[in-house]
């Protein structure tokens, strides 16, 4: 194996990679959030071989380090360039080499002709389109400029029926892509360092009506973890969907609600909702800006680009963020839990104090017993669903997939980040 550079491919890439990884002082709340709590050291002893030194016996190991967000990369680019943010830093081992980076327009990938697995890959190469806007990414698959569309946030039925009148050689399918979606609250300032504050607002939030009016329906309300991905480890369906705030009708909710809003704030209070201005963001923030109004929240919708809504997420400037959708590193349980709820999850962006989900989280990286793990799980669920944390969950986002027939040896992974190669795909014609 060699980067696509020519440089050979050795234990000392994957040592240097994931030694810097676990390092603290590296931002890596992806893949560092998920190795950090179960790696102690990790060493080479030869130039195929890599040792990694578990903190404790755990069944997770080889599914965290096997995720789409833990890539090994190359030590001699990272020491050359220091980080990997200009096009000619984009060295790999895969299928596809860069040929050409036109930004907000075209990535092209050409053929790895020195591709590890022989025979491999079928295609000559591949363009990924940068279309930002939603109208025009559906005009460039209505028009054949694209054959393959697999993007974020989900297609509404309007649109999906839009396309699939246009392209009959169109094959479409629904996948749930490894998200959760979510309403966080800054608990470091008023008025959301307030428990009651926090309560009311999970009261207030209907899921169901954003559900219906700005998810189109495509999401699996309320669960924290879905049994459609994670089976007899999330809670029945029913126990979530009759927990506080998820319950219907929402009368009972919303009179409690209320009542705490007014203890505090007898002449409601005004606050600021942040969300980025992506996909069906806005829609969502506004439905539930005005569900919050009925219990005395007066929200004023701020819009953010991505990169400076991330920036402000993560150094804490804001007081509501309004919705914010959050893929899954991997799809083991406990992958939500390690992304969002404990004290030092990387997007506990409430910034809340979260000693028994830490307790239950520890528990259960090390419990190797499955029945006993999945209790664990439950137990943390019901925790969430019940008690107080930073968020309010609205669900499980589920994604529509578009694919020319002709295009064959493909299909969605468990993460949207993961499958994401190419490798085995072909063309029949």
């Amino acid at each position: 194996m060699k980067w696509h550079d020519g440089e050979p491919f050795s234990s000392a890439d994957a040592l240097y990679s994931l030694k810097r990884i676990i390092d603290p002082e590296v931002r890596s709340p992806r893949c560092g959030s998920l190795l950090r709590p179960l790696v102690k050291d990790i060493e080479a002893p030869d130039d195929s071989t890599v040792v990694v030194h578990l903190q404790f016996p755990t069944t997770i190991v080889l599914s965290a380090l096997a995720s789409a967000w833990c890539k090994i990369l190359p030590k001699h680019i990272l020491e050359r360039d220091g980080d990997l943010t200009r096009p000619e830093s984009q060295i790999g081992t895969g299928p596809f080499k860069l040929k050409k980076y036109v930004r907000g327009s075209v990535v092209e990938w050409e053929r790895n002709k020195d591709y590890f697995i022989k025979g491999l890959p079928y295609l000559d190469g591949v363009k990924q389109y940068i279309i930002k806007a939603r109208p025009t990414q559906i005009a460039a698959i209505k028009a054949g400029k694209t054959d393959f569309w697999y993007g974020w946030p989900p297609l509404n039925s309007k649109q999906i029926d839009e396309i699939r009148n246009a392209r009959k050689d169109l094959i479409y399918k629904e996948s749930a892509p490894g998200g959760i979606s979510q309403l966080h609250m800054n608990t470091t300032k008023p008025p959301f360092d307030n428990p009651d504050m926090r309560r009311a607002v999970n009261l207030a939030i209907d899921r169901h009506e954003i559900m219906k009016k700005a998810y189109d329906g495509a999401i699996i309300p309320c669960v924290i973890l879905p049994q459609e991905a994670f089976g007899d480890y999330a809670l029945p369906a029913e126990e979530a969907l009759n927990a506080p705030g998820c319950r219907e009708p929402k009368d009972q909710d919303l009179a409690e609600a209320k009542k705490l809003v007014a203890k505090h704030y007898p002449d409601g209070i005004d606050i600021e909702v942040a969300v980025r201005s992506v996909g069906n963001y806005v829609d969502i923030a506004s439905l539930a800006i005005q569900q919050l109004k009925q219990i005395g929240i007066r929200g004023k919708l701020k819009t953010w680009e991505s990169a400076a809504g991330f920036a402000a997420w993560a150094r804490g400037d804001f007081t509501m963020i309004g919705v914010q959708a959050t893929a899954m590193t991997f799809m083991d349980p406990s992958a939500p839990f390690t992304l969002m709820w404990t004290t030092e999850s990387p997007r506990n962006y409430g910034r809340m104090k979260l000693t028994k989900l830490d307790e239950l989280y520890n528990a259960g990286l090390r419990e190797l017993d499955e029945e006993k793990r999945k209790a664990i799980y439950h137990e943390y669920q019901r925790q969430i669903i019940n008690g107080d944390t930073p968020t309010v969950t609205y669900g499980w986002p589920v994604g529509p997939w578009f694919m020319a027939s002709k295009l064959k040896g493909w299909a969605p992974g468990p993460t949207i980040y993961d499958n994401a190669s190419y490798h085995g795909m072909w063309i029949a014609e």
